[in-house]
């Protein structure tokens, strides 16, 4: 019954490591705005290739039997939609920033919890403390993106002042 301790070590690096990528690519993609959406998408994406290709060498059993070893066609199905989630995503990042996007994705948690409670073929039922646990990020995330206006508002009106 309690809290499986390395599941909440695991998300919690999800997240971080989610939120340092959206900061970053964010930044690059601001940084180098005169290239179009697809070169940069496509420079990233490239960058990731090496780098996941890397990391299957490192095991020494991934390419023994072939890379799609042991692949169903569920897995197929989400790393598919795995591949139209980042490519959306990075456009939407392209077009606002960071936080937006984390927001998003957190609203997204909140859709899915909806849909695994309210939907006949899921068992999950409504739990109050799950709920809130989501309702904590989206809201802790939009406090932020409100108090930077308000923030900046502040410093406009001190500046005024003096």
């Amino acid at each position: 019954g309690g809290i499986p301790i390395m599941g909440v070590l695991n998300v919690l690096l999800k997240v971080t490591v989610s939120c340092l990528c959206a900061v970053l690519s964010d930044k690059y993609m601001k940084d180098f705005k005169n290239l179009p959406f697809y070169v940069q998408l496509a420079q990233m994406k490239i960058a990731w290739t090496v780098t996941i290709l890397m990391i299957s060498f490192a095991d020494g059993a991934t390419w023994q039997n072939g890379f799609f070893d042991g692949w169903t066609p569920a897995a197929c199905g989400v790393f598919t939609s795995f591949i139209v989630k980042c490519w959306s995503t990075m456009a939407i990042l392209s077009m606002l920033d960071s936080v937006l996007k984390n927001i998003g994705e957190a609203s997204a948690v909140l859709v899915i919890y909806f849909m695994n409670v309210c939907l006949p073929m899921f068992p999950d039922k409504f739990e109050v403390p799950s709920f809130l646990a989501v309702m904590v990020v989206i809201l802790s995330v939009t406090a932020y993106v409100g108090a930077k206006s308000v923030c900046e508002k502040a410093a406009l009106y001190d500046k005024m002042k003096k």
